[in-house]
C-alpha cells in the first residue's frame, strides 16, 4: 500500500513538473535592441523590436504627439576575480545587465509612426551639449 502511494506521488510530481510552463516577465529591453529602432516605424513595430510592452503613455495635445515609456538595461560583463587584471578578462566573462533606465519613444498621435526616441541620459547630456554650443556661439560672436 505504501509503495503504491509513493509511486502515485512520484507520478503526480513528475507530471506536474513536465506540465509547468516557465513564465518570463521581461520588463526591460536592452540598448542593443534600441539601436534597431528607425524613424517612421509604427507603434506595434517598435514594441516588437524592443521585445517589451511600454510601461507608461503620455499625450501631448499641443503638438499631437504621444510618448511611450519603455525601460531598458545596459549590458556589462562579469569577469572572474582571478583573471580580472589579465588580458583574457577583456574578451571573457558572462553577459549581464544593470542600471535600469528610461527610454522615451515619441510618436505622431494621428498615424502612430515613431518620430524619435531619447533616453534619460540623452536628455541630461543633450542639455549640457546645447548649453556648451550656446556658450561657444556667444564667445565666437564677441571676437
Amino acid at each position: 500500500m505504501k509503495k503504491n502511494i509513493l509511486k502515485l506521488m512520484a507520478v503526480v510530481f513528475i507530471f506536474s513538473i513536465t506540465n509547468c510552463k516557465v513564465v518570463q516577465n521581461n520588463y526591460c529591453t536592452t540598448t542593443e535592441k534600441m539601436f534597431n529602432l528607425r524613424e517612421g516605424m509604427y507603434l506595434n513595430e517598435v514594441t516588437a523590436t524592443l521585445g517589451v510592452d511600454p510601461k507608461d503613455v503620455y499625450s501631448i495635445i499641443e503638438n499631437q504627439t504621444k510618448v511611450l515609456l519603455y525601460l531598458y538595461k545596459r549590458e556589462y560583463q562579469s569577469v572572474d576575480r582571478n583573471v580580472l587584471y589579465e588580458e583574457s578578462s577583456l574578451r571573457g566573462g558572462s553577459k549581464r545587465y544593470k542600471d535600469e533606465s528610461s527610454l522615451y519613444v515619441v510618436f505622431d498621435a494621428a498615424t502612430n509612426k515613431m518620430l524619435y526616441y531619447i533616453t534619460n541620459q540623452g536628455r541630461s547630456n543633450g542639455s549640457k551639449t546645447i548649453n556648451s554650443a550656446i556658450k561657444l556661439r556667444i564667445l565666437s560672436a564677441k571676437k
